[in-house]
């Protein structure tokens, strides 16, 4: 079978081509036809740009997106031909893939080109998984693309007082648009006075860093009360040479705060929900699904473009760099 798919063949070019597929399934596969796929911002961008350390040329991209199933394995019980399926699965006309993490019966509750943005949303779930805030603590979320919006809403949704930061106006006004009340522009404000006057000097019993700069990390503890945690939601990338001395301290000292860093990457947790653990990133994205559905997680506001990949792939990933004030969810339409 034929397809067309979403390669990388050198630094900042994204270009579609042919392949061939062989429709030869293991028992656990589906074949799926895409009709929507999501592109990861802050995955992506790194493979685009090079900034990912060792990143290799040419290479594929894309990892969300919801299709028509055309066949299925022997083994495949949560879908059949003609469902729906939200996959873990790169941009590209068709796949093979194992990675179901819903199966829908047509028609869906909500927009089907909104169901991608699920796999963001869990994403951002393992920041709140892992911490140990509670209801009525203060988080702080340095960034607010996909992520770190996400990450934001669930601590609110979870009874938290979300505090979030970000430098790009138009992404403060969304993150506004989806119920964040407070909102910092570090540009116009002192981000750490603001968070001390927004927590009686107590600062934030968790912070979250959601754009995976490593400069980044001393703010999140400056950021940090007493005993409290730094979560790194974003991977770490590029190159930071400092001295981690001072850093390492506030973990390190009581007098500094002694806070705890922790990692939020979401493989902490199993794919598949089998009952051996309580959390799997399918069953997170079935409660962010029903969250969505219910009008609770806002997804509409974060689709700023529906592109043809035909197109507009190259200009899709240039906005994405270049142009964070217009571009934040991207959506590719192969239908």
């Amino acid at each position: 079978m034929k397809g067309r798919r979403i390669v990388m063949p050198a630094k900042r070019s994204a270009t579609l081509e042919d392949f061939e597929l062989d429709e030869t399934l293991t028992p656990n596969q589906i074949l799926l036809k895409t009709h929507y796929s999501l592109i990861s911002p802050g995955t992506e961008g790194a493979g685009y740009t090079g900034l990912e350390s060792g990143t290799r040329f040419p290479h594929g991209s894309g990892y969300t997106a919801i299709g028509e199933v055309l066949k299925v394995g022997e083994n495949v019980t949560k879908c059949a031909v003609g469902d729906l399926a939200f996959c873990y699965s790169p941009h590209a006309s068709i796949v093979k893939t194992e990675a179901v993490l819903l199966g829908f019966k047509p028609p869906l509750d909500i927009d089907e080109k909104l169901v991608p943005f699920v796999r963001m949303a869990t994403v951002a779930m393992t920041s709140l998984r892992v911490s140990s805030a509670e209801f009525g603590d203060t988080v702080a979320v340095i960034g607010l693309g996909l992520v770190g919006n996400s990450a934001s809403q669930l601590f609110n949704l979870a009874g938290m007082k979300v505090i979030s930061i970000e430098r790009v106006p138009r992404r403060l006004e969304i993150a506004r648009q989806c119920g964040i009340q407070h909102l910092i522009n570090p540009d116009e404000e002192d981000a750490l006075e603001r968070v001390l006057a927004l927590t009686n000097g107590e600062k934030a019993a968790v912070t979250v860093e959601a754009i995976g700069n490593p400069r980044l990390v001393e703010t999140a503890y400056q950021l940090t009360g007493t005993k409290g945690e730094v979560i790194l939601l974003g991977s770490p990338r590029g190159e930071y040479v400092t001295d981690a001395t001072p850093i390492l301290n506030y973990s390190h000292s009581i007098g500094l705060g002694a806070i705890t860093l922790r990692s939020a990457h979401e493989w902490v947790y199993p794919t598949m929900h089998s009952g051996e653990s309580k959390h799997s990133l399918e069953r997170n994205s079935r409660l962010v699904y029903s969250l969505m559905c219910e009008g609770k997680f806002k997804v509409e506001e974060l689709l700023t473009h529906v592109i043809d990949p035909e197109v507009s792939a190259q200009s899709a990933y240039d906005g994405l760099t270049d142009r964070k004030d217009e571009y934040l969810g991207v959506i590719m339409n192969w239908t």
